[in-house]
């Protein structure tokens, strides 16, 4: 994806840049996953965690803040328009900046608490936001755990899911709008709706894929007792819907550069083809227009010739 970004698409379009960086987040979460970790509580190798840890979680707040992008890009594209863009477009260095700036400072804070810690419910095994300081308790260290997670992980993914599903919809309805009242459309609208659906996507894929994480750690936070009961029972006994969820879970999380990926190149194919369908619809629609114009002109010089027979007819 970012190949063909780079090589054969329009860089110099905004929405293809913010694209290009989702795909640079997707990269840099794959990579760190493939860091792998010995799933112990002590004897692991520390460097290496710590690495891995920071990587998954600038990745993965990045990812959030370009599809929370893109799902406001589509947004102003379709509400406000292409001068709204133009305005944001002067300002883009800017904002690819604080777009890098933002993850990073939100991987540091586990550094500064040593935070990043093997989960071995994880599977496959890998370090996150996680306190197992030998010298605090057992409930200093799940809420040590539970407030950065919330902070750094949990509430940046509300926000994006909540702002991205608002700007989704809005969008979604103004598109269905835009379609019923103008059956006839002009191909440079027709390319912007066909464009701006295909963006729909992203930010789409962000919530399907973190939404089941998101619900969990609200069980988890509320509901606490149910939560570490399905655990027991499934790493003790072997039973219960525990692995279930969490091949849901991290299934689903670990896919969301496969699912960006498979849309963007799912959506470079359709809009071609719906390109080529609207080139071959325009020129029919000249070719139309041209037979329309040259019937118009013999007819015209046909009724020049019967009111010259009419008036030789008086003569």
């Amino acid at each position: 994806m970012l190949t063909h970004l780079y090589f054969f698409d329009n860089m110099r379009v905004f929405a293809q840049r913010i694209l290009f960086f989702l795909s640079i987040s997707d990269f840099l979460y794959s990579i760190g996953l493939l860091l792998y970790v010995e799933p112990a509580f002590s004897d692991y190798n520390k460097f290496r965690c710590t690495i891995q840890g920071v990587i998954t979680q600038f990745g993965t707040i990045s990812a959030f803040l370009w599809s929370t992008s893109i799902a406001y890009l589509l947004y102003i594209s379709i509400i406000k328009g292409q001068k709204r863009i133009a305005k944001l477009e002067r300002y883009q260095k800017t904002i690819f900046i604080f777009g890098s700036v933002i993850p990073l400072l939100m991987s540091i804070p586990p550094l500064i608490f040593d935070s990043y810690a093997p989960i071995p419910q994880k599977v496959p095994v890998t370090c996150s936001i996680s306190s197992n300081d030998e010298n605090k308790s057992l409930d200093q260290n799940r809420n040590l755990s539970l407030y950065l997670n919330l902070l750094l992980f949990y509430i940046p993914l509300i926000f994006a899911v909540v702002i991205s599903v608002y700007f989704i919809l809005r969008s979604y309805f103004k598109i269905k709008k835009i379609k019923s009242q103008y059956e006839l459309l002009t191909k440079q609208i027709n390319i912007q709706l066909i464009f701006a659906r295909t963006l729909i996507f992203y930010p789409f894929g962000l919530c399907i894929c973190w939404l089941p994480s998101l619900i969990l750690f609200l069980i988890f936070t509320f509901n606490n007792d149910w939560f570490q009961q399905i655990q027991i029972n499934y790493f003790i006994y072997g039973t219960g819907i525990y692995q279930y969820i969490r091949v849901v879970q991290y299934g689903l999380s670990f896919l969301q550069g496969f699912f960006n990926s498979l849309v963007y190149l799912v959506n470079s194919y359709l809009m071609r083809k719906k390109l080529k369908t609207l080139d071959k619809v325009q020129i029919d629609r000249i070719n139309v227009k041209n037979m329309m114009s040259n019937n118009f002109e013999d007819s015209i010089r046909s009724s020049q010739l019967s009111n010259d027979f009419e008036n030789l007819q008086d003569i």
